[in-house]
Formats: C-alpha cells, structure tokens, sequence
C-alpha cells in the first residue's frame, strides 16, 4: 500500500546578493524520508514520470519507488539489476504511460509503471555493464552511453537488441537537428558529434570546451565550462572543474554569454515557470535571473547533493543528498 513518510513544508527566507541588492526570496522545504536506512549501493538517477508530479528511482540494492513529491506518497516495487540511471517512457496518454525502457547498473530491460514489475528479461549482451545514460533517438531506436566514455550504443527500441556501437564521446545531452540528425554534446570530451541516424554515421564534430552540465533551453545550451584535471597516475582519467556558466548557440554553437560559475558546480537544471536559471552545486543550489544572469538566491543544502531534479512548471526541485547520508529526499519550492 502506498505510504506517506516525512514531515510537511517548512519555510526558510533567503536573503542574498542580487545586482548590488539583497533580494528576500522565501523557499519552502519539505523532506520525505524512504523505506530504507541502507546507505549500500553506488546511488540512483531521479527520473520524472511524465505529467505528473512522480519521481521515480530506486532504493539501494535496486528496488524501485515512485514518490509523489506533492505529497510524499511513496509506492515500492520489485528490484532492478543494480540502481537506476536512466528511463525511456512508452509515451501515449499523458500521465498514463505505463511501459518504459529502464536502464540499470547491470543491465537494461522492460517495466510496467503501474504495477512496478520487470516485464522482461534483464538485457546485458553487447551492453556490458556501468553504462550511464539513455536517450530515444527514435520510435525505434534507444542510444545507451556511459558516464564518460568514448561510444555510443543503438539499441532497438523494440527488443532491445544492440544495432551498432559508434565511436564518439559520450553524449550527456542530445536534441534533434534538421534532417533527421542528433547533435550530442559530449563536454567532458570537449566534443559535439552531429549523428545521422538513417545511415548510423558520425557526420561531423565540433570543438566544445571542457565541461559538464549541460541543458538544452530554447535555442540554447547552457554548460559548465572550465578546464581539465588529469587523476595523477591514472592514464586517460580526468575530471572537469567548472569555471564558468556558458551559453551557447545550439545551431551554431557560437559562444553567447559566460560567467562565473558558483563554487563546486555540478550541472545546470534548467529554468523554472519565470525564466530562473537553477544551478546545482556540491551543498547549494543558486537561481540566476534571467538575462542578467545575477544571483538572485541560494539554497543551502544540509549535506552534499547526490543528485537533483527540477520540476519547472511547478517551481520545484527534488533534491537527494549523497548516497552515505541515507536520508531520503528533500523537495524545495518557490515563488
């Protein structure tokens, strides 16, 4: 049976620096703690159920959960093969999709939303394990990536299948281009690769500074842009430390704008209802303005963010503090 754990919203009032002036901005907060104090497991992606106000996500050890972040109504299912990273939705009517593509630690596969089961086998052949990320690139086609790697996997959509492996960087951010091309943004290889997905080929690629973070707004990508850290002593192992928040041109990809970055930044969200651009950092979250780009607020987490997600029409953002804390999911709102 579905439960709600937690407590209700509490409101903090965050007073910073905005274009010269302090700016008071209340931010509600809410915390709905999980069915589970097991800090085990390498963490798990929140992915947003499309039209509705879930989250979905796994418990450590892989057993799924949807979580109403209104209400912190929380429903378990049966477990994946390791933690969450990525979900491709069926599609049909809003809300009510209720098959998707789930890609987990150890392998992809076939679940229903309704009931929270698998509906098919674990699929490991030809993807191996660890791989990251997960996109639709069509109705028949999936494109599967590690984290940070160098390729790129078509899976078919239909059986799950691998169709062809492509050697390019690993995208963490792709969108269509005319004709029927993908362009994806690999930054933490510095690199954009133009995909033309009837003849499976890498068609160009494009320089891109180092980076992370990307978010596709508009006719714009927003990166954290900064520069390479080789791992001392590990070959071909390197981190980006974030220096900048860059806009580009996402046809062009002409730089447009670029400032500062907020200390310890992980990625860029994306906007909410107003045009706010959310930043995420290691214990922080800074709302920009738009256009100015000022710092209009911050909110200060409690412990180090393992990961976040931001539910734009509604001006929220769930927020999971890292897989050692163990503590559930906070949800901030604002107006």
């Amino acid at each position: 049976m579905p439960t709600t754990l937690g407590q209700g919203w509490g409101l903090i009032v965050d007073l910073e620096p905005g274009d010269g002036e302090s700016v008071a901005v209340e931010i509600e907060t809410s915390h709905w703690d999980l069915p589970t104090t097991s800090t085990a497991g390498y963490g798990s992606n929140l992915v947003r159920v499309p039209g509705t106000t879930s989250v979905l996500s796994t418990l450590p050890g892989g057993r799924m959960y949807l979580c109403d972040v209104l209400t912190g109504e929380i429903r378990t299912g049966q477990r994946l093969a390791g933690e969450l990273r990525a979900v491709v939705f069926d599609g049909g009517h809003v809300g009510r999709a209720d098959g998707a593509w789930a890609l987990a630690t150890f392998g992809l596969c076939r679940i229903s939303l309704a009931s929270l089961t698998r509906t098919g086998e674990n699929i490991r052949q030809g993807l191996g394990k660890y791989q990251g990320r997960m996109v639709a690139l069509s109705h028949d086609v999936l494109g599967i990536s590690s984290f940070y790697g160098k390729s790129l996997i078509l899976v078919s959509r239909h059986d799950g299948t691998v169709l062809k492996r492509l050697r390019m960087g690993a995208p963490a951010l792709v969108y269509p281009l005319p004709g029927g091309r993908h362009r994806c943004w690999s930054p933490h290889n510095a690199v954009a690769t133009d995909l033309d997905l009837a003849s499976a080929r890498c068609v160009a690629r494009h320089p891109l500074p180092y980076g992370k973070g990307s978010v596709l707004i508009g006719d714009q990508v927003l990166a954290l842009t900064g520069e390479r850290e080789d791992m001392p002593g590990v070959p071909d192992v390197w981190d980006v430390r974030s220096r900048h928040v860059t806009t580009f041109d996402a046809w062009t990809l002409t730089e447009l704008h670029r400032i500062s970055a907020p200390e310890d930044s992980i990625e860029v969200l994306g906007t909410d209802v107003e045009g706010r651009i959310l930043i995420t950092s290691r214990r922080a979250v800074t709302f920009l303005t738009p256009g100015s780009f000022d710092v209009e607020t911050i909110y200060q987490h409690h412990a180090d963010l393992g990961g976040a997600l931001l539910l734009p029409k509604q001006n929220r953002a769930v927020l999971q503090s890292s897989i050692t804390m163990g503590n559930g999911l906070t949800v901030i709102r604002w107006k």
